[in-house]
């Protein structure tokens, strides 16, 4: 019964800026097709991706979401590749893009129309370590990535604040915990001038530029998804993990 109830509790959502960064975030792999949510909610449109990252002693599910303008197609559209794309499409047979099957509900799912409206929050926040400077925040995100997957780095900049582009990172086995989270991130007065970060570390040089696409296979490149809050991030004190 209390693995039911656990089962039933809203996944913390985060608001994406548009539907490119949503794109951004959740059709990163070619080898599987992300699953979007669309839904009214409070006379807009509401669209969606459902995943959930190691954390604590569980998982920890994230809604993102952003509110589009019209009604969409059955599938999002997405291209990284020498331009980036991202549209609503009724067809899946141009090669150049990957595609996102988008799910049409009826009704308003009760658990993320849950999350939308309590905003929950985070009691268990993970341990926020600050880096130097972005090279740092690339080469965790370097350890982090495979040739199929690679985690976003989250930007977000609050009124009257800095800009933050920061990721997590689990480290698994720690003590009694499935995995601590540990958010990396850094500090900037300026947000970032391009979507993608361009890593080179060869020929006793380590490169790091910024793109707006991918074009250059020799890189590394890292996505950059600018969100409109970040709840892993809080510069008060961290809280207590859990006991």
């Amino acid at each position: 019964m209390v693995v039911v109830e656990r089962s039933r509790k809203p996944p913390i959502p985060v608001e994406v800026v548009d539907l490119r960064n949503l794109a951004r975030l959740a059709m990163s792999r070619s080898d599987v097709q992300p699953l979007f949510w669309s839904f009214e909610y409070k006379g807009r449109i509401v669209l969606g991706h459902l995943s959930s990252i190691p954390y604590w002693r569980g998982n920890l599910p994230i809604f993102a979401y952003t509110f589009i303008d019209e009604e969409p197609g059955s599938y999002v559209a997405y291209t990284a590749l020498d331009r980036e794309e991202a549209f609503f499409t009724n067809s899946t047979d141009d090669t150049r893009y990957l595609y996102g099957p988008i799910m049409k509900t009826a009704e308003e799912p009760e658990l993320l129309v849950k999350a939308l409206s309590r905003r929950r929050v985070l009691r268990e926040k993970p341990v926020a370590v600050k880096a130097r400077d972005i090279g740092s925040l690339v080469r965790v995100l370097m350890m982090m990535s495979d040739n199929t997957v690679s985690p976003p780095i989250l930007h977000c900049r609050r009124p009257g604040e800095k800009h933050i582009l920061g990721l997590i990172a689990p480290f698994f086995d720690y003590y009694e915990a499935n995995a601590l989270p540990v958010f990396f991130y850094l500090e900037s007065s300026e947000p970032p001038p391009a979507p993608f970060i361009k890593y080179y570390a060869g020929e006793g040089r380590e490169e790091i530029l910024y793109a707006e696409y991918v074009s250059d296979m020799r890189y590394f490149y890292g996505r950059i998804v600018t969100v409109k809050s970040i709840p892993f991030f809080s510069r008060r004190p961290t809280s207590r993990a859990p006991s």
